[in-house]
């Protein structure tokens, strides 16, 4: 079965589509990031036992191999994606990410929720199972932090009419390098590009979605709330961001595309 698109639509009524990730590449994804685990996990008990009085040594070591593993597994998939927007390190290799059904970044509510529920899916077996009736191949973690794993390398489709005019802006100038852009990718380039292609819109209107499109970029930037970018005008950071973007979300050559 694949999955279906996910859509989301903006305050202009645009949608932006998401490609969900199949089973069988979060099931990968998954792998690296058990292996990263097993260091995680390798080290920590290495260190605890070498720390450990020797009176007690035996006795610790039977409740960390029984604890760490677990600790570290809700752990690490939590604050990884809480942390990286959604990336885990399997995750960013596969080209992976986890969102929100709104588009955003997971926060560490969500990140937590589907990884302490993801102990359910692998002790009963049953998170393949509704991942594969899920029309978005969703796990129960997902389903219970209202979250979807997308992939990134593919660029998003929007649902605006064929043939987008190209994106009009007031100036070339992309402005200085703006914090945590590393964390945007296809979707938010498409939104952007999207935004940016509608200069017919009432210009109240247009300031508007500007600003809704703009903060929710802020909060998936990581920007504090006193960052200069922050004071912009919001349809200047999204020109800016859009053009910081531009040089590694132009398409590639044919035959030189990246897996999926």
């Amino acid at each position: 079965m694949l999955p279906d698109l996910h859509e989301i639509r903006t305050a202009d009524n645009v949608g932006i589509g998401y490609d969900p990730a199949g089973i069988g590449s979060r099931f990968l994804a998954f792998g690296v990031d058990t292996l990263v685990q097993g260091v995680v996990v390798i080290a920590a008990l290495v260190v605890a036992l070498a720390l450990a009085p020797a009176g007690i040594a035996g006795t610790l070591a039977i409740a960390l191999f029984l604890l760490v593993p677990l600790l570290v597994s809700v752990g690490y998939f939590a604050v990884a994606e809480a942390l990286t927007a959604g990336r885990t390190p399997g995750k960013r290799a596969l080209g992976l990410r986890v969102i929100r059904l709104d588009g955003g970044a997971p926060g560490l509510r969500e990140a937590l929720v589907r990884n302490i529920v993801r102990i359910i899916d692998l002790a009963l077996g049953i998170g393949v199972v509704v991942m594969f009736f899920d029309r978005r191949s969703r796990r129960l973690g997902d389903l219970a932090a209202g979250t979807v794993v997308v992939r990134e390398h593919r660029a998003p489709t929007a649902a605006a009419p064929p043939g987008l005019p190209p994106p009009i802006l007031r100036t070339p100038d992309a402005g200085p390098a703006i914090d945590g852009v590393e964390h945007l990718g296809n979707a938010e380039w498409g939104a952007l590009r999207t935004f940016l292609s509608r200069p017919g819109m009432a210009p109240d209107q247009r300031a508007r979605l500007a600003a809704v499109i703009a903060e929710r970029l802020c909060e998936r930037l990581g920007l504090a709330p006193g960052a200069p970018e922050r004071q912009w005008p919001p349809e200047l950071l999204l020109e800016r961001l859009y053009l910081q973007l531009l040089p590694r979300m132009a398409p590639a050559p044919p035959g030189h595309g990246m897996p999926v």
